[in-house]
């Protein structure tokens, strides 16, 4: 990755020049030998757990041998009230960084009668789960009323950018964070979310900066919304070393833009003539700029295997990788990168501040946040993501976009090439250009005894990019199951036939074909005979809608994925001898603001030519925010949707 890769080589540089100032290591962190029961907040009594104290600590301390280390300590102290929260705490898991050693956990528990059960050393074992490393260990005598105590104390090497989060699924009474530091390094300490953080102090040869928060809630999680951008959390990034030079600010957002200018843009001789032998042999070609980056994309990621990790060491180096074909994300990156240069494609790296992430400061310019690049095309206006596969131009994953992003720009001074950082927005598609549209024709069959329908469901932009991939990755006899599902989803019925699917190919979505899943349905379930009556479930055939009922006061704003539209045209043949007696019951008309469509709708009308009902529907999202102010009007309009679900034409038979 390009975050690793990075982080590696700004930390090689800064030890280079850090001085081997020894500090001596203060005492180990310690609790109280003579534990007792806390008194608990009544605002907490109805809590399954609550956490008393979340401590953490982070002390720098140089080593004549080892350099710069970073020690981190744990320490967490939860009151379980109830049954699940026995169940949650237990067994207790830390997380341990690959490159970390955890050097001691001490874990006890302190009954309701005040007995103290400590943890045999021997009973903490090592566990690995989705690729993460644990130190795990399970308690004796965790019961309701009791508490749960436990120290861990990790040693790694130094890493200049930090994060700890605070939020988790229980609250929290009380929690304090600590970075302490040699004195000629200065970091920048921030806390995000309502944690607090003071100014540092100097200590003698120490630099000590303390931050706390008190009454940390649960953020729910909500219907259509992010939490990560609101959780408490205290980032930290080293920003000067005075002993080196106290006025040049460290890891700045252009060091790193030079940094990856150098990394991407100047390849040596070898890997200019492997890139060139590559696109010779390749054949890519095109009329325009856009052309020719259709090409290059489809063409590299139809031939280039990813492996996430890489195979060995040669996964980076340009040579190899256009031999063997089999490349690590960075060095897909790189290539990719490259190729445009080499055919003369302006674009710029840009690092997005993921909506569903913990989002970017462009004051604080905490490296351990950037992650997975982004190509932007000036020449065009839109976005590539190199190492994804199941996303193609101009499309990024959409909580990528509609944010702020950190583009590196290059630029030139005098025959000096390098690049400069700044923070600008990453536009997302509008919600014309993404839709899941829908096309029915309905009709009883001569016996009135099974609905007969052709569906044809037809998605574009944002919409077709997320079931495209589909088409291409699952195995053949997996690809019906996966448009019978879907079909079946708008009748309640298994009886599905004629299924065709049209401009499935990653190639349909550079022009914004509509990708289209249609078929025929007979089904007996989307009506109900009451005497002289048919009951025709016209709702269902738009398939199930999302409900949102708030028990809770709603915490946090809405976060659409991106915008979109959903159009449904329905057109029903009313059998001979029938009439509709409730046709109005399709009438809808939900809005951001009453008589006027705003940002955000649910509108249904119709008309009756003859024998046909048509029905027409207009949904639509023009925004991917909606503020607190706006939940209600929000609320209304998926539920309207929700509503539509649930009619029920009555078809009476005439006298």
């Amino acid at each position: 990755m390009i975050r690793s890769a990075i982080l590696a080589l700004f930390t090689c540089t800064v030890l280079l020049f850090a001085t081997q100032q020894a500090v001596a290591q203060s005492q180990p962190y310690q609790w109280k030998a003579t534990p007792a029961l806390h008194e608990l907040p009544t605002q907490y009594a109805n809590e399954n757990a609550v956490i008393i104290m979340d401590q953490r600590l982070h002390t720098f301390l140089s080593d004549e041998k080892e350099g710069l280390l970073l020690y981190t300590t744990l320490h967490k102290i939860i009151r379980v009230n109830k049954e699940q929260g026995v169940e949650m705490f237990n067994k207790v898991y830390v997380p341990v960084a690959y490159d970390a050693e955890v050097q001691e956990i001490q874990a006890r528990v302190i009954t309701p009668a005040g007995k103290v059960i400590n943890l045999p050393a021997d009973k903490v074992l090592d566990e690995e789960e989705d690729g993460r490393l644990y130190k795990k260990f399970a308690l004796e005598g965790v019961e309701k009323g009791s508490e749960v105590e436990y120290i861990a104390r990790i040693k790694r090497n130094a890493s200049f950018f930090g994060l700890e989060v605070f939020q988790s699924p229980v609250p929290c009474a009380e929690a304090r964070f600590t970075l302490t530091i040699p004195a000629y390094l200065v970091f920048t300490c921030k806390g995000y979310n309502g944690f607090e953080m003071a100014a540092d102090t100097v200590i003698g040869e120490q630099r000590i900066s303390y931050g706390s928060c008190s009454n940390i809630t649960v953020v729910e999680n909500e219907k259509y919304a992010q939490t990560a951008q609101h959780l408490k959390n205290v980032q930290y990034k080293l920003s000067y070393n005075l002993s080196k030079d106290k006025d040049v600010r460290l890891f700045t957002w252009n060091q790193l833009a030079k940094n990856i200018f150098d990394r991407y843009s100047k390849p040596e001789e070898k890997e200019v003539k492997a890139i060139a032998a590559f696109l010779k042999s390749s054949k890519i070609n095109g009329e325009t700029e856009e052309a020719k980056i259709i090409a290059l994309e489809d063409y590299l990621k139809n031939n280039i295997s990813i492996n996430e990790q890489g195979i060995g060491d040669d996964a980076e180096l340009i040579e190899k990788i256009v031999k063997t074909k089999v490349a690590s994300n960075e060095g897909f990156t790189k290539l990719f990168a490259l190729c445009l240069q080499q055919m003369d494609i302006k674009y710029h790296i840009v690092f997005p501040s993921k909506r569903d992430d913990i989002p970017l400061d462009e004051k604080l310019e905490n490296y351990r946040l950037i992650e997975d690049p982004v190509f932007y095309f000036p020449g065009t206006g839109k976005y590539l993501e190199p190492t994804n596969i199941s996303f193609r131009y101009p499309y990024i994953q959409p909580n990528w976009a509609a944010t702020k992003g950190l583009f590196l720009q290059n630029t030139s001074i005098g025959n000096f090439n390098t690049a400069y950082a700044s923070f600008k927005n990453i536009a997302i598609l509008p919600y014309e250009q993404s839709s899941h549209n829908m096309e029915v024709t309905l009709r009883f069959n001569s016996n009135l005894d099974s609905v007969l329908m052709h569906s044809k469901q037809i998605f574009t932009g944002y919409g077709a990019s997320m079931y495209r991939p589909a088409f291409h990755f699952l195995p053949k006899d997996k690809i019906q199951d996966f448009t019978q599902e879907l079909m079946q989803s708008v009748s309640n019925s298994k009886n599905i036939r004629n299924i065709k699917v049209a401009n499935d190919a990653f190639a349909d979505g550079y022009s914004n074909k509509p990708l289209t899943i249609e078929g025929d349905i007979s089904s007996a379930e989307l009506f109900e005979i009451a005497g002289n009556k048919l009951l025709l479930k016209i709702g269902d055939v738009i398939g199930p809608q999302v409900q949102m009922y708030q028990e809770k006061p709603r915490q946090l704003p809405v976060s659409v994925e991106y915008p979109h539209s959903l159009d449904r045209k329905i057109e029903l043949t009313i059998p001979d001898g029938y009439s509709i007696k409730n046709p109005d019951d399709l009438k809808f008309f939900i809005t951001e603001k009453a008589n006027e469509e705003g940002t955000m709708g649910f509108i249904s009308t119709y008309k009756i030519e003859g024998q046909k009902l048509l029905i027409d529907i207009h949904e639509y999202y023009k925004e991917t925010a909606y503020s607190m102010e706006q939940f209600d009007a929000f609320q209304k309009v998926i539920n309207a949707a929700a509503d539509f679900n649930k009619v029920v034409l009555v078809l009476e038979k005439k006298k």
